[in-house]
Formats: structure tokens, C-alpha cells, sequence
């Protein structure tokens, strides 16, 4: 009787197949956002307000979000810092950790959120103040929740071209 030779480990071309493509992928999302970084704001900016209000909508949100998840006993981590203009009063960040899931899809919603150009609202002076174009800010409201955000068009390259600069929560 003879005995089994040892056999080749079989090769799992499967496997670098997948490996590969997904370097690709990784690879095709870092340019994606190097693009949208450096290119694509600018390519939103110079549409029409229906689609900076929506950009503005998930930029929001996504902030919002983002920096409610970081809060530690009420305060936003220093992290998230960069979606808040640096002159926002502290407290006024800070109601970001008092924002729920509820109050977050609200905002994401077109049917309960209203979002207004900042130069239709009596508010174009609060942008002014802090150094912001009017024409590219947006107040976003909900009955409970109340954010403006403005584009920055002037942001260099590694800035987030967009700040937060009010937050105001009526329900308490």
C-alpha cells in the first residue's frame, strides 16, 4: 500500500483576489476625499441653494452627530472642535451633547426640518460677526433645535470648509 505523499498547499487565489481589490477600494476612497476636500466644496459652492441646502443638511448633521458620540460629562471632545467656529461660546458647543437620536433625524429630515438661506432670515449679521459670508450660510429648525452653518469658501487646504456657528435647543 502506498502512502499519501504530501501535497502543495493548495493556493487560495480567492483570497488575494479579495485582498486586492479591496486595496483598491481603500486606495479609490483616499482619493475620493482628498477630491472632495480639495475640489468638491468648491464644485457645491457654485451651485444653486437647493443643493448647499442639502449639502449643508448632511454636513450638519453628520457634525452634530459626530460630536455628540465624543461628550464626556457634557462637553464636546477637542477633537470635533474644527465644526464650531473658534469664537462660538463654549456653552453654546457644548448643547451638542444634549442632542438625542430624535433631535438629530428631525434636522436630517426635509419634512420637519425647515432650512433658510441666513440672507432671507434677520440673522445675516450673526454670520457677519463671525466672519462668515451670509450668502453661504443656512439656519436649520426644527420646534426644538435651531443650528446655522456656514460654508467656508476662504478654508485652506486641511480646514473643514464648514463651521457650526449657533446651537440653540428650546426644549429643556
Amino acid at each position: 500500500m502506498m502512502e499519501d505523499a504530501p501535497q502543495a498547499p493548495a493556493r487560495n487565489i480567492g483570497l488575494w483576489v479579495g485582498l486586492g481589490c479591496l486595496g483598491v477600494l481603500v486606495l479609490s476612497c483616499c482619493l475620493l476625499t482628498f477630491w472632495a476636500q480639495s475640489y468638491g466644496w468648491r464644485l457645491i459652492l457654485g451651485q444653486d441653494d437647493e443643493t448647499k441646502i442639502w449639502a449643508s443638511r448632511v454636513i450638519l448633521v453628520g457634525a452634530l452627530e459626530g460630536t455628540r458620540t465624543t461628550c464626556g460629562d457634557g462637553v464636546i471632545s477637542e477633537d470635533t472642535l474644527p465644526w464650531f467656529h473658534p469664537d462660538m461660546p463654549s456653552e453654546a458647543r457644548n448643547r451638542a451633547c444634549s442632542l438625542d437620536e430624535a433631535a438629530l433625524q428631525a434636522l436630517s429630515s426635509p419634512e420637519a426640518a425647515t432650512v433658510t438661506p441666513l440672507t432671507q432670515t434677520e440673522r445675516a449679521d450673526l454670520a457677519v460677526r463671525f466672519g462668515m459670508d451670509p450668502t453661504l450660510c443656512f439656519q436649520h429648525a426644527t420646534d426644538d433645535t435651531s443650528a446655522i452653518g456656514c460654508f467656508d469658501a476662504e478654508g485652506g487646504p486641511g480646514t473643514i470648509p464648514y463651521q457650526i456657528i449657533e446651537l440653540t435647543l428650546d426644549r429643556q
